[in-house]
């Protein structure tokens, strides 16, 4: 059975103890992208995957940007490879995939290349890992209470580029942030991020998720191209 990857999902396996994902990708005649996943417990070789895989992920990684969405991809796990005796309606029940407080901390803490990053509905950040002090230099200390425009260069905070979005979040379900963003230290990065609306068991909006990863390598090697 193969259902679309969510974040609930990642969690779910990482508590099961998977750590890798086999993936296959397909290409239909509209040129509509397919990614499949199956989650693995041991570390595959790259140069003897099995039949239909071309590669695989680290499940803290590239599976967690997967999960946000991919314009023209459709993502899938195939779950029949995890308990044949989940059913399709456990699957689709979210308490099934419920976290504990604890346990969520900890998957995040686990994403040391990824700042993720929760704030207020009026943008201010009430939690922060590990992964964000790495990737833009504030303690969790530091950064408890702060704007999330903060992250913003003064001409992107000039420009309204905060507000907007926030509210392309709120009117799409998420919103694609490339562009360049600011350090503690006031040095600047090209980095990726992703924001999606928090909403309660009643619905009721919260706040906002951000996931950012500092892809100034990969700036840097397109400049040289």
């Amino acid at each position: 059975m193969q259902i679309p990857l969510t974040s609930q999902l990642i969690g779910d396996l990482i508590e099961k103890g998977y750590t890798y994902m086999l993936a296959n990708t397909s290409v239909d005649n509209t040129d509509a992208t397919t990614l499949v996943l199956k989650p693995i417990r041991e570390k595959p070789h790259l140069n003897n995957l099995p039949d239909g895989f071309e590669t695989f992920y680290k499940i803290t990684r590239e599976p967690l940007q997967l999960a946000c969405g991919i314009e023209n991809t459709t993502v899938l796990i195939d779950y029949a490879t995890i308990d044949e005796n989940i059913t399709k309606t456990d699957i689709f029940d979210d308490s099934y995939f419920r976290m504990s407080e604890d346990f969520f901390k900890q998957v995040l803490e686990s994403l040391e290349d990824y700042a993720v990053v929760t704030t207020d509905k009026n943008g201010d950040i009430n939690s922060w890992n590990s992964g964000a002090e790495k990737v833009l230099g504030y303690t969790e200390t530091e950064a408890i209470g702060l704007s999330a425009s903060v992250f913003f260069t003064p001409e992107d905070i000039a420009a309204g580029e905060p507000e907007r979005e926030l509210k392309e979040s709120l009117d799409d379900g998420r919103a694609v942030d490339e562009r360049y963003h600011m350090r503690k230290d006031g040095t600047r990065f090209w980095g990726s991020g992703l924001v999606f609306p928090l909403y309660d068991d009643n619905h009721e909006h919260r706040g906002y998720t951000k996931i950012m990863r500092n892809l100034r390598e990969r700036k840097e090697a397109e400049k040289e191209r």
